[in-house]
């Protein structure tokens, strides 16, 4: 029994188990203070001897545990257990926050230097642990499942809420419409006239999930699609551990930091775009390759080609890392020459259909680009006499030094691109610098195409420009966990893992609960609205504010009220009758010859032309 006793009490253990009382303290000290912890105030009027008395209580209790059990690792778990907990706790209280990034960055250093020590003092239970085929092809699809979930229950909650705007969602529900009706993806509410999306963004991949749509004709049909398509990229991800030789382990983490990667979550959050089919179709490319199935590999690649006009961007880093690395001379070459010839044939079109319809609605809008490809995105680093997206290749080329200045600059002057940086980097416990040859260093590439802009929504993980870096950051990932000894490879994903956890919690359940709340208080007025708004002809055209465009956009033609202006060439217009804008323009429209067809005081109001015969205004 002294042996036992003297065993729990040597300093190391000692250390341990104070600090996990102290974390425990201060975890009750979060459940029952009061006021908000990061104010200097909160719990300075606590007593001293009382909270002494209390981290005793805590230090004497995992004693007589540590004691009896007579486990030297049992430490650590009281360490990492009420770590834990006092961190959930302040990440989830975070919002009052000045600087919450700053406070985010300093959790996961200590938290995982706590999981690092945990990992440590329990090496013998890790490798102990076993699970076969199945259990592991669970877990994987598991945390596919639980991620995609979330991304679903959020961005439809988003919908259900009026939350979701003409900028981007009405757009591509518009677009459905007539895909299913047509077979083209006409929209009437992007460019504010009846064209093709493929005039803005050539994105064909779209015909993937048209049969879903034309199945269940459900807008939430695409939200809920998009989670699906995302969350998919776990089963690449399973099949490229299997190639690399991954431990179950291994290979579950690999899953968990994708699908439970921030930046791939809240990428969703801003409603379906083509870019969310770039993760799993990369990830696939990757692993066709690595299992030399060439043909595959191929069809993959045109399909990634078919997201959009710049996804031949990605599918040339990866020609060019099969170069360099000497994996695929051939291949490398192949691919490169496909991408460069795709994308020069993309922007042609773009080019050309924006002309055409400039021409076909110059009479009816004063913007005369209506189409062609957003070279504006990168104007910082295009002469203005270059007028295209291949100036940025001549900057680059002559001058190498201008591009450093651009790598971490914004508009504001701020640190938004260096924050971006460590997003989408420190979830991963920065796997993707752990490369050993020298040709890895270009799978890090990708991110310099969201750095070197000044559009800063592409450095902002909210938004959707960040699915393509991701998938090679976690091919990357993959085969540098492959060259890693095994106490390395342990602690770097253990260290991942708290970090992913811990931008995970500050950065998606905040937005569940925030439109989960909204929709448990005013869901009879959601649902009332609808009500309302199905009571318009399918038939008719209609212009409304951009909040209310997407539950009404499923018809040919559909136009955000905004941008349209009181033109009065629809056929019903809908004004939100909680906006004051939207009831100073109902005198407007009474002057114009529409009538009050349905008014719902507080919710909304809907005119009707006079006339109104389904006239179609711009788009016959």
């Amino acid at each position: 029994m002294n042996k036992k006793i003297m065993t729990a009490f040597n300093s190391e253990s000692c250390i341990c188990r104070l600090l996990a009382a102290w974390c425990s303290f201060s975890f009750y000290l979060l459940l029952y203070g009061k006021g908000n912890f990061f104010q200097l105030e909160y719990a300075q009027n606590t007593s001293f001897v009382r909270s002494v008395l209390i981290i005793f209580l805590f230090f004497a209790v995992y004693s007589c545990i540590r004691i009896f059990i007579n486990k030297e690792e049992s430490d650590s778990w009281f360490l990492i257990v009420s770590a834990t907990l006092c961190v959930i706790r302040w990440l989830d209280r975070g919002d009052g926050i000045k600087n919450k990034f700053l406070f985010l960055m300093a959790v996961v250093a200590v938290y995982g230097f706590f999981v690092m020590y945990f990992i440590k003092k329990n090496a013998l239970m890790f490798e102990k642990i076993r699970f076969g085929k199945k259990t592991e092809w669970c877990l994987v699809l598991f945390c596919g499942l639980f991620g995609g979930t979330v991304i679903a229950a959020i961005t439809s909650l988003r919908y259900l809420t009026f939350s979701s705007s003409n900028f981007d969602f009405g757009i591509f529900v518009n677009m459905f419409h007539n895909m299913r009706e047509t077979g083209l993806p006409g929209v009437s509410c992007e460019r504010d006239v009846f064209m093709s999306h493929f005039a803005v963004h050539i994105s064909p991949v779209y015909y993937l999930l048209l049969p879903f749509y034309a199945l269940i004709p459900s807008t939430l049909t695409l939200q809920i699609g998009q989670a699906v398509i995302v969350s998919s990229g776990v089963i690449p991800v399973f099949c490229l551990c299997r190639v690399y030789k991954l431990s179950e382990k291994s290979t579950v983490a690999a899953a968990f930091l994708y699908a439970l990667h921030p930046a791939l979550s809240t990428g969703c959050f801003y409603d379906i775009h083509e870019n969310c089919f770039l993760a799993p179709l990369l990830l696939w490319i990757f692993y066709f390759f690595e299992r030399k199935r060439m043909i595959s590999m191929y069809i993959f690649a045109f399909l990634t080609l078919s997201v959009k006009e710049d996804a031949a961007i990605f599918i040339l880093i990866f020609a060019v890392y099969l170069l360099f690395s000497k994996r695929s001379v051939r291949h490398g070459v192949f691919l490169s020459v496909i991408a460069a010839i795709y994308f020069s044939i993309a922007l042609a079109i773009l080019q050309k259909m924006s002309g055409y319809y400039a021409v076909l609605y110059a009479d009816q809008t004063p913007n005369p680009a209506i189409g062609g490809p957003m070279v504006n995105r990168f104007q910082n680093l295009i002469l203005e006499k270059e007028g295209s997206i291949f100036g940025v290749l001549k900057t680059a080329f002559f001058n190498p030094g201008y591009l450093l200045t651009q790598l971490f600059q914004t508009n504001g002057n701020n640190f938004e691109k260096l924050t971006y940086f460590i997003q989408m980097l420190l979830p991963l416990g920065f796997l993707p610098f752990f490369t050993v040859k020298t040709s890895g260093w270009l799978l890090l590439s990708p991110i310099l195409i969201n750095l070197l802009t000044n559009y800063s929504y592409q450095y902002n993980i909210g938004y959707q420009y960040h699915f393509g870096i991701l998938a090679f950051f976690i091919y990357a990932s993959v085969m540098n966990l492959s060259e890693l000894r095994i106490s390395l490879k342990r602690n770097i994903l253990g260290f991942a893992i708290a970090a992913c956890v811990c931008f995970y919690v500050v950065y998606i359940p905040s937005n569940l609960v925030y439109y989960q709340r909204a929709w448990n208080q005013k869901k009879e007025t959601y649902m009332q609205m609808d009500e309302i708004l199905n009571t318009l002809p399918r038939d008719a055209s209609v212009a409304c504010p951009g909040y209310i465009l997407p539950h009404i956009a499923d018809r040919r033609e559909i136009y955000e009220l905004h941008y349209h202006g009181n033109e009065g060439d629809v056929d019903y217009v809908v004004l939100d009758g909680r906006s004051s804008i939207d009831q100073k323009q109902l005198e407007i429209f009474l002057q114009q010859g529409y009538v009050v067809w349905q008014e719902h005081d507080g919710l909304l109001t809907i005119l009707k032309k006079a006339d109104a015969s389904s006239m179609f205004c711009r788009g016959r």
